[in-house]
């Protein structure tokens, strides 16, 4: 009898000490679980200022107002649509060559106007 006793005590007391360990881990993950919805609910609420935000930003009223304070564009008139036919031509053809920056300079060097000199990468290593 005192052995069967003494291992319902024990068993009684690992019981306990299991349900001690195991209140203090849902303790611990409740004061988790509070913070992330408290998180969750904060970014909500800054989602939804973004939102509101974003939404006056994007106002094409005040977008109107503001490119009319800050920038010089006016409607289009009739006379400033022309087809790709009416285009200038570019007098000179742009070379494609292996070299990338030889080929950027080359492209700028046709369509700068005649009165700007541009000094290409052979020139300058030409002259110095």
């Amino acid at each position: 009898m005192k052995r069967s006793r003494f291992f319902l005590v024990l068993i009684a007391f690992c019981a306990g000490l299991g349900l001690f360990r195991v209140k203090y881990q849902v303790v611990a993950l409740e004061k988790s679980h509070k913070q992330v919805v408290k998180s969750i609910t904060e970014t909500k609420e800054s989602i939804h200022i973004l939102k509101a935000e974003l939404t006056h930003l994007n106002d094409p009223a005040r977008l109107q107002n503001l490119s009319m304070t800050h920038l010089s564009f006016k409607a289009l008139k009739p006379n400033q649509i022309v087809t790709i036919d009416e285009l200038p031509k570019q007098k000179t053809e742009v070379k494609i060559s292996q070299d990338p920056i030889e080929a950027l300079m080359d492209a700028v060097n046709a369509v700068t106007p005649q009165s700007v000199s541009v000094v290409t990468a052979k020139e300058a290593s030409h002259a110095a």
